[in-house]
This record gives structure tokens, sequence and C-alpha cells, in this order.
């Protein structure tokens, strides 16, 4: 059974999610959906036009990928990549384009062909998830952002494991563009050593968020007077799951559609935890304006929590030196990891090691992420593993109170009795950021 669809979209198109129904019949096994656009690219920017799959009562995935030909299989037994394979209910389903980026320029035609089979299919093949050894309370090193061929990646599940592993990693985390296909096979490469961790990068037309520790497909699409950010945020917090509003400084469109924060709602509203390192510091994400945004929102008094993600696609350049996050936890585990992040028990380095607690006259402890409400407010860094010119600075409310020589380790302690929190940096001669803990709040 064939089936012919082909329409044209203009500027007027853009940032819009367009539906084209067809009906499946009793029976179907198999739909194979070929899809095409022309012009790809307007002078130096690529229109950007990305597929979403819906039958009668769910969404069956997402390919984020945006190549001017794809192509989409989904059976009873397999799936395309960012697709998710089973039964094929009968009725109407929607493959719907998702206009990202549709520059000034010509008009962009486009055409699907589908084709409706009914042979038998194979068996489908069942991921055992995997396990890891148990351990206890400490320091767990990790990234939470990274993807696969199941969204934009250029790597498999296998590859982005195996650089978890080449650089010696406790958790590893999947977040593909809008769609949780890979995370059977991610939950089964869990193993001794290597905890893997999923859930989905929420990619909107204004903004990207993950969606760590969720294992199924939310609506993802943020509609005026209809579905709010915020209300999908709460809806990720219901399920368990852990909002993170990523790269939010990152330039927007043309260069990189959506990727640049731009509701105004949730500036940061009441998001509690923000990415403001991403891919590696000189990236072209422009990490210091996020981390300057992150500096004044805790000036603001929000009570926000930062973390790092390499957003790494493929196989990385080897002189790149990415951040991880440093995570205090009660347990190797998915739930452990994110209980700490949300209590913003971490700090973000490339290398250094950082110990950031504080010691009131009464001799209770804090770290970071916590208040201190001590009568005398003093707090304790201690480093190693740092370059001998690096710099270590204690910033209080944004400010930078004392700069140190790091001479590769060290400690020092600080009184901060007139101050709203603080934190510690460290960076090389040319001022990138090597770490940086998350704040003690004084009051």
């Amino acid at each position: 059974m064939q089936l012919h669809i082909e329409g044209t979209l203009t500027t007027q198109d853009n940032h819009r999610h367009i539906s084209h129904n067809f009906v499946v019949p009793e029976g179907a096994t198999k739909l194979d959906i070929d899809f095409e656009y022309a012009p790809n690219r307007t002078e130096k920017y690529g229109n950007l036009l990305t597929l979403s799959l819906f039958d009668p009562q769910t969404e069956r995935g997402t390919g984020h990928r945006g190549q001017p030909k794809q192509h989409i299989m989904v059976s009873t037994a397999e799936a395309s990549p960012g697709y998710l394979l089973g039964s094929l209910p009968a009725g109407t389903w929607d493959i719907m384009i998702n206009s990202n980026l549709i520059n000034d320029g010509p008009p962009v035609n486009y055409q699907f062909d589908i084709a409706i089979g009914f042979e038998t299919q194979t068996e489908a093949k069942i991921w055992s998830r995997g396990t890891t050894l148990p351990r206890g309370e400490g320091w767990y090193r990790g990234d939470l952002h990274g993807h696969t061929i199941h969204s934009d990646g250029s790597w498999d599940v296998e590859g982005l494991v195996g650089f978890a592993r080449q650089h010696q990693l406790d958790f590893v985390t999947l977040t593909d563009h809008n769609t949780i296909s890979a995370l059977p096979q991610m939950d089964s490469l869990s193993a001794d050593g290597l905890l893997t961790m999923g859930g989905f990068e929420l990619t909107t037309f204004y903004g990207h968020a993950l969606a760590l520790g969720i294992r199924q497909i939310l609506d993802w699409r943020v509609r005026p007077n209809e579905r709010t950010i915020a209300q999908i945020k709460g809806e990720i917090e219901a399920l368990g799951g852990l909002f993170v509003i990523a790269h939010p400084m990152a330039p927007g469109d043309p260069v990189c559609t959506g990727c640049q924060w731009g509701y105004d709602d949730m500036m940061p509203g009441t998001a509690g935890v923000v990415e403001v390192w991403n891919e590696h510091w000189d990236s072209t994400s422009n990490n210091e304006e996020s981390l300057q945004l992150w500096y004044g929102w805790l000036n603001q008094g929000h009570r926000l929590y930062a973390t790092v993600g390499t957003d790494i696609h493929g196989t990385p350049d080897s002189t790149l030196e990415f951040g991880f996050n440093n995570v205090f936890a009660e347990a190797l585990s998915e739930v452990a990891i994110l209980k700490a992040i949300r209590q913003g028990h971490n700090y973000l380095s490339s290398g250094p090691k950082l110990a950031f607690s504080g010691t009131s006259t009464v001799g209770k402890t804090v770290m970071m992420g916590d208040h201190h409400d001590g009568q005398e407010k003093l707090v304790t860094v201690s480093w190693e593993a740092c370059n001998v010119d690096d710099r270590v600075r204690l910033i209080v409310d944004r400010q930078v109170k004392e700069e140190l020589v790091a001479e590769t380790k060290g400690e020092h302690s600080w009184k901060v009795d007139e101050a709203h929190w603080c934190l510690v940096e460290v960076r090389d001669l040319k001022g990138n950021l090597r770490a940086v803990t998350n704040p003690i709040f004084i009051e």
C-alpha cells in the first residue's frame, strides 16, 4: 500500500509543528516513510526540518537530524534510530514536520512517500538491563549530557559508553533529542565500574533542557496558550525526573536553532539546576556568559545549582579538555546521583579536585549546595591536581574576593560573614575555567 504527500513551506511556517495525517489499516506490520525537502541550504545556513511520528494513541519517536533526505522504518520488530518499535494500531497516524528553521529565500518544497507493509516480522530484540556493583556514599565522576545516532549524533550507544570508559567515568547519561528510543540498550550497558543513566534533551524552538531520569515519552512541544515550558517541567518532576536548563547562552537561530534559552517565565523561574558549562570550556556555547547568567540569578536570590555536560555527539578531538560532574552521592545509582545534583552536592571540573566546606564556631560543617547558618561564617577549600600556574578564586556574591596561585595543591580559609553566597573557581592563566564548585549559601 503506497501513499504520497507533498507540500511547500515558507518563512511564515518557521517554528511550527505541521501535521500530515494518513490511515493505517488493520493487520499492518511495517511502515516505511521516505521524506525529502529542498533547498537544504540558503546562503550560509541550512533549513532544518525534523520529523516526529504519532500513532493513534501515542508518539512513536522523533528523528532530530534534519538531512534533506530522511528514511523512517517502524515495524513490530525493529525501528529506525529515534523511533519506537511495536505493533501498528489501525487508525489515523501523523507524520509531523518540526520546522526548526526556515531561512529567508525560496520556498521549501517537500514530499513524503509512505509504504505500508503486511508481511510477518521477526521477533523483537529484548535488551536485558545491566547492573553495577553496589557502592556506598562517596564522590562519583560522570557526564549528564550525550547524544547518539538516535538523534543527531554520529556514533551509536556503544560509542558513547566507550567514551565514558576511556575517561574512567563512574556514570554516563544518554540524552538524545526528544526521544527515548535508545534507552533500553543504554540501560543494558550498565556494568561494574560504570553506571549508565537515561533521559532525553527536551528540544524546543526557544530553548533546550535535560529531562534526566525519564524513560517515557512526554509531549515536548511548547504551544502558546496551551502548553508552557513550566508545565512540561512539572510533568518531568512529577515522574521523578530532574529538569536542567541546557546551554542557556548558546547562540540561537540561525547558528544553532533553538539552542539559546528564551523562556522569560523560566529565567530561571522554578528551575533548580542550570548547565553552565557545555562541551569544552572555550566551545561556541558561550560558557562564560552562561556562568555569569547563573551568578546573576544567585544574586537575585534564586537557590540554583550548576552542572556541566559534554554534549558529546561523536568521537571528539583528542586535544579537547572536557569538564565532568564530581558528585557526592549516597550511592552509585541514578536515583542517588540525581538527588545529589538537586542538592548542589557537586562541583564541575576538567581536572582539578576540590573540597569546599564551611565550619561554624560551634563546629557545624556544611558542604557545597548547603546553607551555612553558624554564628561565624568560615569557609575552607582544599585543591589538588591543578596546574602550577592555575588561579584559585573565592567568589562572593559574584565578586572575586581573593585569588591565589594554585601550585598544584593547597588549602585556604576565609571568613564570609557579610555575604549571601560564595563558591570557588579554578582558572588557568588565560582565564579559562578549569573547575567551579556549587555555592555555599550564607543567608
